[in-house]
This record gives structure tokens, C-alpha cells and sequence, in this order.
């Protein structure tokens, strides 16, 4: 068991050893506790979103005739309708309940249905309420509650249970209660696909922040060991004693980030990006992949010293290190990189884009391929790097002294390898994330004018339009009402005003009474003088034309017909002002009358949301790792000027004026970098364009220009933090042991 006494050696050696020792221990476990932090965080998320789900899954309304199988009429203990409030933008959803049982089920979070005139809101609705008067003049019912935690998807929530007024009972629905036996909803193939490539983005340079912090103070020990070398201690010895020394500073770290992951949980209640948030208790690492970072961080830290120890060799005159640091490879490199690239060719070459986003199999082919490019662009940078620093001789001392120090510094250009990683996958998201929402949401309209208002079953149509009409800019109501042909050929029946019709099929000739057929998908076109069942009333078919347009069916030109104006209208097109403000007032109006009716423009934002979410967490995921980033290019860069004082000094002892070392620092960090983002913008905007469908490519040159100044920002960030250190090195002090 000799390597066990080694190992302890090298454990005491860390935490016993002088001032030195404990500030270079120190260093370590902070840059590694940061980094299990983020890995703390990154683990939580698949936890927090299942956590969440089931709250959203326990608090959805289960309606009669849905699973369990079995559930009839008679179970029915509820009824419930589904209403929203719209406020400057934002969505406020509800729903309006009646109990119709005494032993009715409360929703999950609230103390008891609430009857007509009561009300019970989220914490966040009822601040809101309370600082903003037009907020709660659309609540005219008395709040009774908070809901509770477990009845919040979020904890900004904006939701609220209404008592359902007695003009809208015949409009609800029934219901047995709350939540059912059904699993949670998935997520759909696309958004794995986007969260599997950005954990990759994300996740890839905290491996390599935490192998870059573990190797802080590397020639410092290295000389330790030069010295236990020399008192008779093998090779093998040397090896298990650097691993003690690593393993204390990355065990440490592990206890710092566990504390810090803990000590900054309950903030997450107070932070929220663009609709995204959890509760502190949410945010649990799931144990398998806890217990991989527990066992990982100390494993990689180990191997990290056992493998910087073959380019040295610590012999007992001390270290020497090899003149030429070893070969690198190019073929590897640049081979993930192509492989990942033909795997996206071939999978968009396989199917449409459409096809690829809703088969599982091809969504994790494509997030394989991204993973590799996002690799390969990774370890192509420290072989660029190399590659400059020897061939490229330049004229001025500054520039010349920071590429001979690149040629045998690993560390720079490593942790800069995860800074390309994070730009390289966050303009590629950026990039798939603007395509996602422009193909989820409908097509720009010609008309933006144009509000469509989805109503309810059994709402007043003239309260609403009454409403509307107190709504200043509104040029136009049209009632629009859907029929279906009753028998087995089937078919849709569309009645509407001549504006309407005129708008949306671009004809001229629209009377009262006309009819046009547009893109009939039944068994059968109907013809003129049939007499079909519509409205479980006889009908004759009109004499038609055929026509092309957004409509779809028959479409007849209503007002006279008394079949097609018995059914009450199912949407009514409101056209009026153009900016987003016009539907918010258009919503606090119709809201008045019937909070049941929905703006089509804000459920397709909704949908739009999804992604928008998931871009703020890759913003905010690439900004957390940037700073990593800075941190650790910045331990690194002090820990190098402390490393290689004496040189420094001899430097400055023989002429070199301090402001060239200053510039040359600049320089060391700026040549990586401005590589790194030569690599990022083309490998990321490319792998973006090869995943995205023809003609939805777009690039946003604003977010590149802001990618270039954070990195020069980062890199003069860097260079400002080794200035204090570079004024201790160069002091006369340092060479008085030549």
C-alpha cells in the first residue's frame, strides 16, 4: 500500500505547506467550485422541469369523458371554463369554476372552489393588483385566497380561479376534478433537440474550466516535487504525490460548489428570464447525475496531473520540461468536425425540416452532429494556436514575447477552447431557435390590422360588440360563423360579411348571398341546388364560384340566409389600429363582457414563447460561462507572471521597459482570442445554415458585433487583471536568490 502513503503525502503536502501553498489551494478549490456549481445547476434542470410539469399536470382541469376510462356525466363535480385577462402585453390565464357537488375538489394550492364574486390569484397577480389600478379594475370580484406553492407552475405566475358567473354555466364544461392518471405531456422533438445541443454548448467548456483550475500552480509543486525527488523518491512515487496534491484542491472545490449551489438556491425565486423561472425546491440535482459529478471533478482533476506530467520530468536537479511541447494532430481535430457536418448534410438530405424536428431518431442524429462540430471546433483551437506561435516571427518585442510564452502555455488556449465551444453553439441556437419561432407562428399577414377574436360557447355576441365598439380606432366588426355539413360527404361551411370575404379571397364582385368554394378537402364538392343538413336544419347549396384564398370550403356571403344566422358567430374579425397597444385595449374590453375570448395573434405568440425561453437560458447559460471563462483566463494568467517571476525580473533587470511586458500580456490573450472567434462566427453560422430549411437562414449582425466586443472586452479584462501581479514580479526583491 505504498502508493496510499504517497497519496496522503501529497494531501499533506497541500494543506500544510506554507502561505504559498494555501493561497495556490485556495485558487484551486474556488475555480473548481464554481464550476460544480454550474454542473449542480445544469443537473437540476431536468428535475425542475418535471417538478414543474407535474404542478402544471395536477392543476389542469380534468373534464368528464377523458382518462380515467370510465369517467361519465354523473362523476361530474365541476364545471369549469378556461378565461384569460390581457395587460400590456402580458397574459394573465384563469379559470372560472362551479361547484355542482358538495364534495367538489378544490384546485391543487386553494383552500375552496370559489363561488360567483369570489376570487383567488397568484402571490404575483395579487402585487399586481395592488400597485396597478387598471389591473384590478378587470378583476371585479373579491379576492379570497392566495394560491399556494403547489398550485404555481412558477413563482411569478400570473394565474387566478374565478367563481363562474350563472350567464356562462351553460358555456362550461364538466369536469370531475383535478389533474388524471395521464403521464405529463413530453416535450416535443424540437425543443429536446434545442436543449440537447445547447447543454452541449453549455456543458463542454465547464469541463474544461475545471481542468484548467486544477492544474493552477502546476510549477510551483512541480518544484516541490523536484525536491522529494531529490531526497530519493521514484517516479511513480512523484505521480501518486501530485495526484494527493490535486485530488485535496478539487475535493475541496467539490464541498465549495455543493455550498455554493445550496447558498444560492432560494434566489431562484426572485429571478425569472422571459417567463422561465422554479422554486428553490425545484432546483435538486438528479442523483445520477450528482453522484457523476461527485465522482468526475476528482477524477478529471487526477488525470489532468498525471497527464501534464508527461511533457515534464522531475528529476532531482529539479524540472525540466520538454524544449517542444508534443505534436499535435490535425486530423482528429478537423475529422469531428466534418463528421459532424456530413451527419447534418445527411440527415437534412434524408427528410424535410419538418420531418426531422418530429422524428425522435433524426432529432438525436442532428444533436449528435452538432455535438461534434461543436467539439471539433473546440480542440481545432489550441492546434491553431500552436501552429501560429511557431510559424509566425513578428517584428515588435511585445507581440514576439507573447507567442514564444503560447508555444508552451496549454492553459490560455484551453480555457479559450470553452469560450469558442459557448459562441460557436450560441450563434448556431440563436440562428435554429429564430427559425423554430418563425415557422411556429402563422405566416406575417398583409394586414396587420387585422384582430382576430376567438369567443366561447354561449357568450353574448352584442355585449361584445357593444364593447368593442367603446374601443377608440375600430373601423370595422365582422362576424364570422363555421358549419359543418352534416353526412358522410361532409365539408365546411363559412358565413361572413362581403369585407371579410373580399379581403380574404380578393374578389370583387361580394353581395349579399354570394358564394364561393376555396380549397374544398371533403370526399365531394357540393353542388349547386343539393340539399344538405346544416345546423340540423335542411339547406340548399347556393350556385358558386371557385376561387383561391385563405378561406377554405364554402364560403357564402351571410346576412340573409336564416340557416347559416341561427348558429351564433365562432370568431369576429375586428379591424382597427395596427400596433400591438390596440389588441391589449381590444382584450381589456372584450374581457369586461366575457373573459373566455382569446386573441389568435397572442395564442400563436404563446406558442412562440417556447423558444424564446429556451434563447434566454442559451443567452444566459453563455453569459454565466463567460465570466467562468474571464475568472479562470484570469487565475491562469496571474498564476503564469507568478510562475515565471524571476525570468520576468531578469527581463526587466536587463532593459525590457515594464510597459512591453504589460503589452505583451495583452497580446497573449488577444492572439487566442481573435483566433477563436475566427473559428466561431463561420463554423457557427455554417452549422446553423446546414440545419436550417431554405430560405429561413437569417443572421442577426448585431448579435455577432456583440460577440466580437465581449470578447475584447474579455481579453482586456484579462490583461488589466495580471498588471498587479507583473508589478510584484518585476521588482529587484525577486532576484535576490540569483
Amino acid at each position: 500500500m505504498r502508493w496510499a502513503a504517497d497519496l496522503v503525502l501529497g494531501i499533506r503536502l497541500a494543506v500544510g505547506g506554507s502561505r504559498t501553498s494555501w493561497a495556490r489551494l485556495a485558487l484551486t478549490a474556488a475555480g473548481v467550485g464554481l464550476g460544480v456549481t454550474v454542473l449542480l445547476l445544469a443537473a437540476s434542470i431536468g428535475p425542475a422541469r418535471e417538478a414543474k410539469a407535474q404542478r402544471v399536470h395536477s392543476a389542469s382541469v380534468h373534464p368528464v369523458g377523458s382518462a380515467p376510462v370510465g369517467s361519465a356525466a354523473g362523476d361530474a363535480k365541476l364545471k369549469a371554463r378556461h378565461v384569460g385577462v390581457s395587460w400590456q402585453g402580458r397574459r394573465i390565464t384563469g379559470v372560472e369554476l362551479a361547484a355542482t357537488a358538495p364534495d367538489a375538489p378544490a384546485p391543487p394550492g386553494v383552500g375552496r372552489v370559489p363561488g360567483p364574486g369570489e376570487l383567488v390569484v397568484s402571490p404575483e397577480l395579487l402585487d399586481l393588483m395592488r400597485t396597478e389600478d387598471s389591473v384590478r379594475a378587470r378583476f371585479p370580484e373579491s379576492v379570497i385566497g392566495v394560491i399556494a406553492d403547489a398550485g404555481l407552475p412558477r413563482p411569478k405566475s400570473l394565474i387566478f380561479y374565478a367563481g363562474l358567473p350563472e350567464a356562462h354555466l351553460d358555456g362550461a364544461y364538466p369536469a370531475t376534478g383535478f389533474g388524471s392518471d395521464q403521464p405529463p405531456a413530453t416535450l416535443p422533438p424540437v425543443y429536446r433537440l434545442l436543449m440537447v445541443a445547447a447543454i452541449s454548448a453549455l456543458l463542454v467548456p465547464l469541463g474544461i474550466f475545471v481542468l484548467v483550475a486544477t492544474r493552477l500552480g502546476a510549477t510551483g509543486r512541480a518544484q516541490r516535487l523536484a525536491a522529494i525527488r531529490l531526497v530519493g523518491a521514484s517516479r511513480t512515487q512523484i505521480r501518486w504525490i501530485a495526484s494527493g496534491e490535486t485530488l485535496t484542491g478539487a475535493v475541496l472545490g467539490l464541498f465549495v460548489g455543493v455550498a455554493l449551489f445550496f447558498a444560492a438556491r432560494p434566489l431562484a425565486r426572485f429571478i425569472e428570464v422571459e417567463g422561465v423561472g422554479f422554486f428553490p425546491t425545484d432546483l435538486l440535482p438528479d442523483p445520477l447525475l450528482g453522484a457523476l459529478i461527485a465522482l468526475g471533478v476528482p477524477v478529471v482533476a487526477v488525470l489532468s496531473a498525471l497527464f501534464a506530467l508527461r511533457t515534464e520530468d522531475v528529476g532531482p536537479l529539479g524540472l525540466s520540461r520538454a524544449v517542444e511541447l508534443p505534436r499535435h494532430r490535425a486530423w482528429w481535430r478537423f475529422g469531428l468536425i466534418g463528421a459532424g457536418a456530413a451527419l447534418i448534410t445527411a440527415i437534412s438530405a434524408i427528410g424535410s425540416y419538418w420531418q426531422v424536428m418530429t422524428d425522435t431518431r433524426f432529432a438525436v442524429a442532428l444533436g449528435i452532429g452538432i455535438a461534434l462540430v461543436l467539439a471539433g471546433t473546440g480542440a481545432v483551437l489550441p492546434w491553431l494556436v500552436g501552429k501560429v506561435a511557431h510559424r509566425v516571427e513578428p517584428e515588435g518585442v511585445a507581440p514576439l514575447l507573447a507567442l514564444r510564452t503560447l508555444r508552451f502555455d496549454a492553459g490560455t488556449p484551453r480555457v479559450l477552447s470553452g469560450v469558442v465551444v459557448v459562441l460557436t453553439g450560441s450563434l448556431t441556437l440563436q440562428v435554429l431557435l429564430g427559425v423554430a419561432a418563425q415557422l411556429t407562428a402563422s405566416p406575417p399577414s398583409d394586414t396587420p390590422d387585422r384582430w382576430v377574436l376567438d369567443l366561447p360557447q354561449h357568450s353574448s355576441v352584442r355585449s361584445l360588440e357593444e364593447a368593442i365598439a367603446l374601443v377608440g380606432g375600430v373601423r370595422q366588426v365582422s362576424e364570422v360563423r363555421l358549419h359543418t355539413i352534416e353526412g358522410a360527404g361532409g365539408g365546411v361551411v363559412t358565413s361572413t360579411d362581403c369585407v371579410e370575404i373580399a379581403e380574404r379571397l380578393d374578389v370583387a364582385d361580394c353581395v349579399t348571398g354570394s358564394a364561393y368554394l376555396a380549397g374544398w378537402v371533403a370526399k365531394s364538392e357540393p353542388k349547386a341546388g343539393d340539399e344538405v343538413r346544416v345546423n340540423g336544419r335542411d339547406w340548399v347549396v347556393p350556385p358558386y364560384r371557385k376561387v383561391r384564398g385563405d378561406l377554405f370550403g364554402l364560403v357564402v356571403a351571410g346576412g340573409a340566409d336564416p340557416v347559416l344566422a341561427s348558429t351564433p358567430p365562432t370568431e369576429l374579425v375586428v379591424r382597427g389600429d395596427p400596433d400591438e397597444s390596440f389588441g391589449d385595449r381590444l382584450l381589456a374590453a372584450t374581457g369586461r363582457a366575457d373573459r373566455g375570448v382569446t386573441l389568435r395573434r397572442q395564442s400563436e405568440a404563446g406558442q412562440v414563447e417556447l423558444y424564446s425561453s429556451l434563447r434566454s437560458g442559451v443567452i444566459g447559460g453563455s453569459v454565466l460561462l463567460t465570466l467562468l471563462a474571464v475568472i479562470g483566463l484570469a487565475a491562469a494568467a496571474v498564476d503564469q507572471v507568478f510562475e515565471r517571476r524571476r525570468p520576468t525580473a531578469v527581463l526587466v533587470a536587463n532593459g525590457v521597459p515594464p510597459k512591453v511586458l504589460a503589452v505583451s500580456a495583452l497580446w497573449q490573450s488577444a492572439i487566442p482570442a481573435a483566433l477563436g472567434i475566427g473559428l466561431a462566427v463561420p463554423i457557427g453560422l455554417g452549422t446553423a445554415w446546414l440545419v436550417a430549411p431554405s430560405g429561413r437562414f437569417r443572421v442577426d449582425w448585431t448579435e455577432i458585433a456583440t460577440t466580437v466586443t465581449a470578447a475584447a472586452v474579455v481579453v482586456l479584462v484579462v490583461s488589466l487583471c495580471t498588471v498587479p501581479a507583473l508589478r510584484s514580479a518585476i521588482r529587484p526583491a525577486v532576484l535576490r536568490t540569483e
